[in-house]
């Protein structure tokens, strides 16, 4: 299976800039063909040595291990966790321009988005560090509008000024460089495309004592916290807007209110995750930061 023309028009060598064109069914390559690249049942493939990385960690490695032992997908057992969840998805879907076209999923897991923008005919690519999780994503829906890439998102293979809507939830605080991963998931949207972000508030990261390598690892792999000053000061690249929102309450979660408030409609419980929010200065679940190129 080759990959699609129009995904194919959006791509380029993450490490040279270059165009790419289609060899054949398995191969994509640079006109020079100096770089050229797997792909698997229509999936491009652009997973190599990465970019930055401490000697003892090789985080691309580590991810695909991750996605082939967890399905996030299923993991989610807790009520309330899932009402949690629900409603952050359903504040990134609210971010969403109206008029986006092409939407990245850049760490896509389960596909979740794709799921949800496919039906309103918006064509997304559903793109992971593991060619597990987009293999997974467009197996669940299929769809003409529904592409798939395996890359890392410190060197994405997406030409300048491409795409309209970026999504990145939950996967800043695993990067190694959080600053360069803004700045490259900006450079590939076009003038006026906005940028998603979505991750965990000011979190007390925890550490154990790995029993394998018997270094300190810090729990879910996250590597960063972030509070509203703090996301802002990794863009370091002209925008015309830039918003942070901090959502869904801790105190609702732990009273476990969150299924007394899971009927309301999105607006509704918008206003009264802020009235809480208000009330308990800023306990909060969630980060959103929004770029508006």
């Amino acid at each position: 299976m080759s990959v699609a023309d129009e995904l194919l028009k959006k791509l380029k060598a993450p490490n040279s800039d270059d165009p790419l064109l289609s060899v054949d069914d398995s191969k994509l390559s640079t006109p020079d063909f100096r770089y050229s690249f797997q792909v698997r049942n229509g999936i491009p493939v652009f997973l190599s040595t990465p970019v930055a990385s401490d000697r003892n960690f090789n985080y691309q490695e580590h991810y695909v291990k991750d996605a082939e032992a967890f399905d996030y997908s299923k993991e989610l057992q807790d009520p309330e966790e899932k009402i949690e969840v629900g409603r952050l998805r359903q504040l990134i879907l609210s971010e969403v321009p109206q008029d986006a076209e092409w939407i990245l999923d850049a760490g896509c897991g389960s596909g979740w988005l794709a799921a949800a923008m496919i039906p309103k005919n918006r064509k997304v690519i559903s793109m992971d560090i593991s060619y597990r999780n987009p293999e997974k994503a467009v197996g669940r829906t299929p769809s003409p509008n529904h592409f798939a890439v395996a890359a890392d998102v410190l060197a994405l293979p997406f030409k300048n000024d491409s795409l309209d809507c970026i999504v990145a939830s939950e996967i800043i605080e695993h990067i190694v460089d959080p600053e360069l991963f803004i700045r490259g998931l900006m450079a590939a949207l076009k003038p006026g495309g906005k940028l998603i972000i979505t991750t965990p508030y000011n979190e007390n990261i925890r550490y154990s004592m790995c029993i394998h390598c018997n270094q300190l690892t810090p729990h879910h792999a996250h590597l960063h916290t972030f509070t509203e000053q703090s996301i802002k000061n990794l863009v370091n690249v002209p925008a015309t807007k830039i918003n942070t929102y901090v959502f869904n309450s801790k105190l609702v979660f732990k009273l476990k209110l969150g299924r007394l408030f899971s009927w309301l409609p999105f607006s509704v419980w918008r206003f009264i995750d802020r009235l809480f929010l208000l009330v308990t200065g800023k306990k909060a679940y969630r980060l959103m930061l929004t770029i508006v190129k």
